[in-house]
């Protein structure tokens, strides 16, 4: 993965939850929390529109088993800020719009609206890093 530049992201809170061991999640993904079952910290999956907890900000390869003590996996998400978020370099979202989310977590023109806390983020820009497309997320 190239070097994100980090400059451009503003992280006002980020908080800590749990990863399944077989959910992979690259850096930068959109994700939501899985209800079912509650757990303390909340377990992560990807975003599928509506209701978004934030933004991964750490790569989570799965866990080989063979390979891996099984422990709980805790990531850092960022919840609020002008957040990076990885976008569908086909699909590129436009600027000054509201957020989407594709089947993958990641930034859309097309796709299902994305909300926090009752709100739609805003696209503030585009980024090319390193050849991988992200946009700068406004999240209240």
């Amino acid at each position: 993965m190239a070097t994100p530049v980090y400059g451009k992201q503003y992280i006002r809170f980020a908080e800590t939850a749990l990863v399944p061991e077989n959910l992979p999640l690259s850096a930068f993904t959109l994700v939501e929390i899985n209800a079912a079952p509650a757990t303390e910290p909340p377990t992560l999956a990807v975003a599928q529109g509506g209701g978004c907890y934030g933004v991964i900000q750490q790569d989570m390869p799965a866990v080989d088993p063979e390979r891996a003590v099984t422990l709980p996996r805790q990531a850092t998400v960022a919840t609020s800020g002008l957040l990076l978020v990885k976008a569908d370099g086909g699909n590129l979202p436009s600027q000054g719009l509201g957020l989407k989310v594709n089947g993958a977590g990641e930034a859309a023109s097309v796709g299902l609206e994305v909300t926090v806390n009752g709100t739609q983020p805003t696209v503030r820009q585009l980024v090319q890093i390193g050849g991988v497309a992200h946009v700068l997320v406004s999240f209240a």
